[in-house]
């Protein structure tokens, strides 16, 4: 954010300096009376007590000074629209710049609402006893003295100031707040647009088709039961019959192991023997055993091992390492002529 829109929100409602007013006031007051107690002691009791001296305070203080603020507040709002001040620069030197072209506006408010400010003073103070001598010696052209001007210019330089950078903070922090909102709402849409991408490119991945099984239908004494094949530890062949391993236990499956070598995803099933295909998240570890042969064990709850001759074990360990096996390689072929049928 390089500049402040001015949008004098603050400056537009005179109430704000009205309230910077009484809060002036009721300082001064207050020190008055605990500087000078004595002295205001003796107003109060030559006024008649404590009501006729705050209907004194008042009409001739409060509403006169209220009618001041309010045409100093016109003044500072007004030169902002004459001058077209719409923007002030976030740099000490514009701000400063800003802030001294109201200077000769409040120095020369006074002889704009002093005029106004005194007449109100004379309708309250002097009622019902008017007179134009005393309107005009007393409220009026006695007032424009050196003196009076120097009583007015502290409270009305500070209360125009005030004002004036209360006004602009006002309007830097909405700004920022806005600024702030709007960064926070670009973000969450980004976020959404990146999510709805990724959503889009993983539905479009999962729509594709694998060419690869994916799941099968395996049966035991207990019952049938349809699951992902990446959930087999292994692949085995005993007495003719074909089971799938699974964490939950052993599955008959009507597919060979002939089938299941063509039609499973290579870089995830090995055949490793003649009567084993196994997954290779199964692998553990293997190590040589004896008279050439390597035992290679599966992290299958009874740890399942697993003899490999030394010549497999060569196919197999380029395998692990990301070889996918070459597609001219001949296929085991089943000691069982025919693949045992699942009935329904």
């Amino acid at each position: 954010m390089e500049k402040i829109h001015l949008t004098r929100d603050f400056l537009k409602k005179p109430l704000y300096t009205v309230g910077l007013l009484m809060g002036v006031i009721l300082l001064m007051e207050g020190l008055g009376w605990a500087i000078a107690y004595n002295s205001k002691l003796s107003i109060l009791i030559k006024h008649g007590g404590a009501l006729p001296y705050i209907s004194l305070l008042v009409r001739s203080l409060i509403v006169p000074e209220i009618v001041t603020v309010i045409i100093l507040n016109t003044l500072l709002n007004q030169q902002h629209v004459y001058l077209r001040l719409n923007s002030v620069g976030l740099t000490l030197r514009d701000i400063s710049r800003y802030e001294l072209s109201f200077l000769p506006t409040i120095l020369l408010s006074f002889f704009v609402f002093n005029p106004i400010t005194e007449t109100l003073r004379f309708f309250l103070e002097s009622y019902p006893d008017y007179t134009l001598t005393t309107y005009w010696e007393t409220y009026l052209s006695g007032t424009f003295t050196i003196s009076v001007y120097l009583r007015y210019l502290v409270p009305i330089f500070f209360i125009g100031y005030v004002t004036l950078n209360i006004s602009l903070v006002s309007d830097y922090l909405k700004q920022r707040q806005a600024a702030q909102e709007a960064a926070e709402s670009k973000a969450a849409k980004a976020v959404e647009q990146a999510q709805a991408f990724i959503a889009a490119q993983s539905n479009s991945v999962n729509n594709i088709t694998s060419p690869y099984l994916t799941s099968l239908k395996g049966k035991n004494a207990q019952g049938e039961l349809d699951f992902p094949v990446e959930d087999v530890y292994f692949f085995t062949i005993e007495d003719r019959y074909y089971y799938a391993q699974l964490e939950k236990g052993q599955y008959l499956v009507t597919k060979t192991l002939n089938d299941l070598e063509t039609e499973l995803d290579p870089t995830r099933f090995f055949r490793i023997k003649r009567d084993y295909i196994v997954n290779r998240q199964s692998v553990l570890n293997y190590a040589y055993w004896e008279n050439g042969k390597y035992i290679v064990r599966l992290n299958t709850p009874d740890r399942h091992e697993i003899v490999v001759p030394r010549a497999r074990m060569q196919e197999f360990r380029e395998w692990l390492q990301g070889n996918t096996p070459s597609n001219n390689q001949q296929p085991y072929a089943d000691t069982s002529p025919d693949p045992f049928i699942l009935a329904s």
